[in-house]
């Protein structure tokens, strides 16, 4: 694959700004990077708006990638092979590098994350940071499904941006980061995936006794489900609730990535 870094500046965002339309925004991203461009999935309900949003707005087989810990919920290996099947397409899926999961279980323990938020930000890094890191070496355009009403954190998140993607010697290169539905709503996510009859996480449209529901997906033993009155991320790694709030818990993928060794 060519390289389109040269097209990746802040004109580049100036043009981009005007397309309102998600799907549209999309399209155009494929078009002006094609397979250097990819839409980023975990099985959230927003990754598969967008997918479905790529392929009706005219992009035949969009490229689609997932960083694989090797740890998800059996439901989020059975929505990849569905929408595998209903889109033609093939899911990229970047796993950790096994001889720095081999070595992270001998040290610490295969369920390290329970020692320490740094234990756990470390196994978050080697399973979910360090793959995705891996994809974005080729990429020039990372399609991600945040929203801003998804975490206090992510209130603020940009439409379009900029991001600075580190190299093997220690420079970095410049990465469009795109949240084409930022602005979105769940409900009106929900409401999208149900009109058009998308592919959905069977755990996210699940309700429990008393209220309770999985609102945000990630490994299995790290994720829980949330009660009514709690925030959406509440349910992450929930023994490092310090606060009812728990609101601005993330795993360092959407964080500045950290520059290699």
């Amino acid at each position: 694959m060519v390289a389109t870094t040269a097209l990746v500046n802040p004109i580049l965002i100036k043009e981009l700004e005007p397309i309102d339309d998600p799907g549209q925004l999309v399209a155009e991203l494929f078009r002006r990077f094609g397979t250097r461009c990819a839409i980023g999935t975990s099985g959230q309900l927003t990754g598969s708006a967008l997918i479905d949003l790529a392929v009706k707005a005219g992009v035949r087989k969009p490229r689609v990638f997932t960083n694989d810990t090797l740890r998800l919920f059996p439901e989020t290996y059975e929505l990849f092979s569905e929408i595998e099947r209903h889109y033609g397409i093939t899911i990229e899926r970047f796993a950790p590098d096994p001889a720095k999961l081999k070595q992270m279980i001998q040290q610490h323990g295969e369920h390290l994350f329970f020692d320490s938020k740094a234990k756990q930000e470390f196994c978050c890094h080697l399973r979910k940071v360090e793959p995705n890191h891996r994809v974005l070496d080729t990429l020039d355009a990372w399609i991600t499904g945040l929203r801003a009403d998804q975490s206090e954190s992510r209130k603020e998140t940009p439409r379009l941006e900029i991001i600075d993607h580190p190299l093997p010697n220690g420079g970095t290169r410049p990465l469009l980061k795109a949240a084409p539905l930022v602005a979105w709503t769940e409900e009106r996510v929900r409401e999208y995936l149900t009109v058009n009859r998308v592919p959905t996480h069977k755990l996210l449209t699940q309700q429990l006794p008393d209220g309770w529901r999985y609102e945000s997906l990630g490994c299995v033993i790290c994720t829980t489900p949330i009660g009514p009155n709690e925030p959406r991320r509440a349910g992450r790694w929930r023994w490092f609730n310090t606060t009812a709030s728990g609101d601005d818990k993330e795993c360092g993928l959407h964080l500045p990535p950290p520059k290699r060794s």
